[in-house]
């Protein structure tokens, strides 16, 4: 190991040990201690109920909170089983047969049955907590199902390819209402919250509808209803986190912003207590009450670090873009800069606090973050024209941003790495490839960087309208011109390219490693730099300590490398 190599891998260390605390629910959390690998359940006063060394995606404490439901795999693939803890004793009991992937779970008010929907195996399951008994009923196969708390039996909404998202009560079997896609829906009063893509709704049992919220300028992140029927949902306007309270009887906002500049990734109520999950790209994630996040700042840890500075470039069609960019203290002149993208599917990119960042940042680095079009930072109209066959907007504006940072004299060309996972990649590796020059290395993370195969992916049919493909001639060759490998492909020398890493995930349960493995090995055969690694026990969602550290570590040491050693 170099020295640069074994200094970022200390500094790594140092900032991997912040604890990644969990939003308390009836009484519990699941979060991951400092130094911990893994996370486990604790009540909220820290004494521990469970601490697995396995993975558990999601827990569901029951209304008595003498167990808890929980999704359990054993590695960091995202396929899991139905698990029930007793609170007790720590004992926990899985149920091999009941197979999950992120699914809600229904208690029974009695706190001794409870249903959930097995997704893997399309089944609605009964399950018996007493006596670990349970039935299974198939449920249609065209349908993705899920069930939420409302109403005397819960809700249940249901979702058809093309046709979008009903929801029922499941006593009467009264529709509710129909939505382009819904994303929760919670108990209100004595009536439902649904919460969708176009905004809020509050309805009656009846299907009646109370009241509506539309904002074309916000994207909603989440949705909790305080003990008082105080509606309070995360969003995100303008590149910002916000926090939006409406009052229950109507649809009357009354905003702020929260945190400062910090940004904003979750919110519950507990006992009583809003709590928010509040993060920086320099400050560890913490647990904020509402009156704690009227006056908290971003700037107070960290400080002695580096600063974080928004800036708008002009996109080249006149369009306002952000970048949020995190420096050393006092720095100046062009320094190596990290440009992380996402830029898909409507989802916000903001600046959040990775290990990573503080380790480069303490090495002499810049961190920035672009939000560009496609994702879900500035309201529907910046969704839209960055998706779909307007895909190409995306890769557009991350050069804009890059070529506006070296004008600002942040950093050089050869200073410069553009770094994105999943989505995110497709759009990093493609902007690199169409602009010669533009950086010296682009890292991917499980990416699916041949667009003319998206389906080919165990998700990628999900991918096919994100990305404009609908079978015609004119969306292949479109998208022929924005595929990483058909660009790769495509050269014949490797004038002007930059150098390339790709990470592929060797637990991934969405994305396949051919797309990468196949760019390098185009990208060689012309004499560019390209390089393959794989993290064998990483996969798409949630993972281990030690597997971040040595994914953080290689892209650290990548771009340490391909920038000429770094700032220091």
């Amino acid at each position: 190991m170099s020295a640069l190599r074994t200094s970022l891998d200390q500094a790594l260390t140092l900032h991997e040990r912040h604890s990644r605390p969990g939003l308390p629910d009836r009484g519990f959390v699941l979060d991951r201690a400092a130094d911990a690998p893994l996370p486990a359940i604790r009540h909220v006063d820290g004494r521990v109920v469970l601490a697995p060394d396995a993975h558990v995606h999601r827990m569901s404490p029951a209304p008595d909170g003498r167990r808890i439901a929980i999704e359990w795999a054993e590695d960091a693939g995202e396929d899991a089983v139905l698990g029930i803890v007793e609170v007790t004793s720590g004992a926990l009991r899985l149920h091999p047969g009941i197979r999950l992937r992120y699914d809600e779970v229904l208690w029974g008010e009695d706190s001794r049955s409870l249903e959930v929907v097995a997704s893997r195996d399309g089944m609605l399951v009964a399950l018996d907590v007493d006596s670990g008994a349970w039935t299974a009923s198939p449920l249609a196969p065209a349908l993705r199902t899920r069930l939420f708390p409302g109403g005397s039996r819960g809700l249940l909404a249901q979702t058809t390819r093309g046709d979008g998202t009903t929801l029922r009560d499941r006593a009467t079997g009264t529709l509710l209402g129909r939505w382009p896609a819904l994303h929760r829906a919670l108990p209100l009063r004595d009536g439902v919250l649904a919460w969708h893509v176009d905004g809020l709704d509050a309805l009656d049992l009846s299907g009646a509808v109370r009241w509506t919220h539309r904002d074309a300028t916000l994207r909603i992140t989440d949705v909790a209803v305080a003990a008082d029927d105080r509606i309070v949902a995360l969003g995100v306007r303008d590149g910002r986190s916000i926090v939006v309270r409406v009052d229950a009887d109507d649809a009357h906002p009354l905003e702020f912003t929260a945190v400062g500049e910090a940004t904003v990734t979750g919110v519950s109520t507990d006992d009583g207590i809003l709590h928010l999950a509040v993060e920086g790209p320099l400050t560890p994630p913490r647990i904020v009450t509402e009156t704690q996040a009227a006056v908290a700042s971003d700037a107070a840890v960290g400080a002695t670090l580096g600063v974080t500075t928004r800036i708008d470039p002009t996109a080249r069609d006149g369009e306002t873009l952000t970048v949020h960019v995190t420096s050393p203290v006092d720095a100046t002149g062009p320094r190596p800069l990290l440009l992380a993208c996402y830029g898909g599917f409507g989802v916000p990119h903001l600046p959040v606090f990775e290990p990573t960042v503080p380790a480069w940042v303490a090495h002499g680095g810049s961190y920035a973050t672009a939000q560009i079009r496609g994702g879900g930072e500035r309201g529907d109209g910046w969704r839209t024209a960055g998706s779909g066959t307007r895909k190409q907007q995306a890769v557009d504006d991350l050069a804009d941003i890059a070529r506006d940072l070296v004008d600002r004299g942040i950093t050089l060309p050869d200073l410069l790495v553009l770094v994105g996972a999943s989505l995110g990649g497709v759009i990093a590796a493609s902007c690199a490839l169409q602009h010669p020059g533009l950086c010296a290395g682009v890292v991917t993370t499980a990416a699916p960087l041949d667009l003319l195969s998206l389906a080919d992916h165990p998700l990628g049919a999900r991918w096919l309208s994100e990305f404009g493909d609908d079978g015609t001639l004119e969306a292949r060759e479109r998208l022929r011109r924005l595929s990483p490998l058909a660009l790769a492909e495509d050269r014949t020398d490797a004038v002007g390219l930059p150098a390339f890493l790709g990470i592929t995930l060797g637990r991934d349960s969405r994305v396949r490693a051919v797309d990468t493995r196949r760019t390098v090995e185009a990208l060689q055969r012309v004499g560019a730099s390209a390089r393959l690694w794989t993290a064998p026990s990483a996969g798409h969602g949630a993972n281990a300590l030690t597997d971040l550290h040595e994914l953080g570590l290689t892209v650290l040491d990548f771009a340490a490398d391909v920038t000429g050693g770094g700032a220091r």
